[in-house]
C-alpha cells in the first residue's frame, strides 16, 4: 500500500536486546538503531560499561526506546552475540552515491582527512501523485577519505551512524548528555542528505528547469529541515542545542544570544505541535512537496529572482495538497479539519531563520560555509 512505502524501515520484529522494534539486521542480530548505534560506538571507541543493578535486570526487560541506563545495552547487545568484528571491518570501501558526491565536492582541496565516516539513508519516497517515483533504498553509506578544508571536512565527520530517534513521538530518548549532544550534529547533517535525496526522489521536481530546481531547494530547505526534525522526534532541547552551538553568555553577545533562545523556543513549539497531532509518514511527505512548490519569487543578496516555469511550481502545489486532502479525508474520517491544521501549521516553520539554523546545528563544525551552497553544489552533481 502507499502507507507502506512511506513507513520507512522500522519492521515489525522486535529488537534482541531492549525488545523494542528493530530496523533490520545490525552486527548478524536484528536490533534497532540506537542499540546498535550504541554498540558500534562502544565498540570503536573501547569502551565498557557496568551495570548499575549488577545485572539483576536484563537490558530486554526495560521498557522500549532506551528508557533504561545505557550501561545495560552493552552487555545486552553481546548477550545476543552481536559481531564485534563486524564493527572493526565495517569502515571498508562500498559504492555509494553520496560517497562519489561527497569526494566530488570536496576534491581540489589539499588537507586530507584520516576518517571514513559512516552515512546512512532512509527510505523516502515521493506522495503518490508523482508518477514512477524509485523509492530510496534504506542501506549503509561508506564516504571515502576526501580532502578539503577543515571546516568542509568536520561536515563528513558529521556522517556517522546515528540512531533514528522513536517514531512514537511521546516517547523520550534518555541518551547521556554527550551522546545527545553528538547525536544531534549527526541527525542535522543528515537532515541536509536527506533533503538533497528526497528533492531527486520526486520525478516531477527534476522536470523543471535546473535553476528552478535550486531556487526551490535554497529556499525550501529550513523548512523540510524542521519537518524532518518534527519528523524523527529529533531532541530540541535548549541547553543541548546551545552546547551543541558552544554557544553561551562568555562567548556571544547578549543581545544575539537571546535572539538565538528564542528561536530555539520558537522551534520546540512548532515540533510540539506537529508532534500532538500525530503525523504519519504519508502526510509528512505531502507536507514536504507542499512546502518545495512554492512559485514566489525569491531574494538572492539585493537581486529579485523569478522561476521560469511558475505555472507548472503552482500546479504541483495544488496537486499535492489536494492529495493530502484527500488522503486525510480517507485516512481520518473522523477528524475533519485535520486538513486545515497542518495546513495552518506551516507557515509557523519559517518562524527559526536559516542563520539559526545554521549557527546552531552547523556552524560548529563547517564555519561560514554557507548551507545554500553546499546544496547547491551537491544536488547539481549526477551522482547523488
Amino acid at each position: 500500500s502507499f502507507a507502506s512505502l512511506l513507513s520507512g524501515r522500522i519492521l515489525d520484529i522486535p529488537c534482541k536486546v531492549c525488545g523494542d522494534r528493530s530496523s533490520g539486521k545490525h552486527y548478524g542480530v536484528y536490533a534497532c538503531d540506537g542499540c546498535s548505534g550504541f554498540f558500534k560506538r562502544s565498540i570503536r571507541r573501547n569502551r565498557t560499561y557496568v551495570c548499575k543493578s549488577g545485572n539483576q535486570v536484563p537490558a530486554a526487560e526495560h521498557p522500549p526506546h532506551r528508557l533504561h541506563p545505557l550501561p545495560c545495552i552493552s552487555p545486552g547487545c553481546l548477550e545476543v552475540n552481536m559481531n564485534k568484528d563486524a564493527v572493526q571491518h565495517e569502515r571498508g570501501p562500498r559504492t555509494s552515491t553520496i560517497r562519489k558526491q561527497v569526494a566530488l565536492y570536496f576534491r581540489g582541496h589539499k588537507e586530507e582527512s584520516g576518517s571514513t565516516p559512516h552515512f546512512p539513508t532512509a527510505a523516502l519516497p515521493a506522495p503518490a501523485f508523482f508518477t514512477a517515483v524509485s523509492q530510496l533504498e534504506p542501506h549503509g553509506l561508506e564516504l571515502a577519505t576526501v580532502t578539503g578544508t577543515p571546516e568542509r571536512q568536520a561536515l563528513v565527520g558529521l556522517a556517522q551512524p546515528t540512531p533514528k530517534y522513536p517514531h512514537e513521538v511521546n516517547s523520550t530518548p534518555m541518551y547521556l548528555y554527550e551522546v545527545a549532544t553528538e547525536s544531534v550534529c549527526e541527525s542535522a547533517a543528515r537532515l541536509l542528505f536527506m533533503s538533497i535525496k528526497w528533492a531527486k526522489s520526486v520525478p516531477a521536481f527534476s522536470t523543471l528547469s535546473l535553476q528552478d530546481q535550486l531556487m526551490l531547494l535554497e529556499d525550501a530547505w529550513r523548512e523540510l529541515f524542521v519537518l524532518g526534525i518534527a519528523q524523527w522526534a529529533i531532541p530540541v532541547d535548549a541547553n543541548t542545542l546551545l552546547a551543541v552551538s558552544g554557544m553561551n553568555s562568555d562567548n556571544t553577545d547578549s543581545q544575539k544570544l537571546n535572539k538565538i533562545i528564542s528561536e530555539i523556543q520558537a522551534l520546540q513549539e512548532v515540533v510540539a505541535r506537529f508532534r500532538q497531532l500525530r503525523l504519519d509518514a504519508t502526510e509528512f511527505a505531502c507536507l514536504k512537496c507542499i512546502v518545495t512548490f512554492k512559485a514566489v519569487p525569491t531574494h538572492s543578496g539585493s537581486e529579485l529572482r523569478s522561476f521560469r516555469n511558475a505555472a507548472a511550481i503552482a500546479a504541483l502545489q495544488d496537486e499535492a495538497q489536494l492529495t493530502l486532502n484527500s488522503y486525510i479525508h480517507t485516512r481520518y474520517p473522523t477528524q475533519p479539519c485535520r486538513f486545515g491544521k497542518l495546513l495552518l501549521l506551516l507557515p509557523a516553520l519559517r518562524s527559526i531563520s536559516p542563520s539559526t539554523i545554521e549557527e546552531v546545528f552547523f556552524k560548529k563544525t563547517i564555519g561560514n560555509v554557507p548551507i545554500t551552497r553546499l546544496l547547491s553544489d551537491m544536488y547539481k552533481s549526477s551522482d547523488i
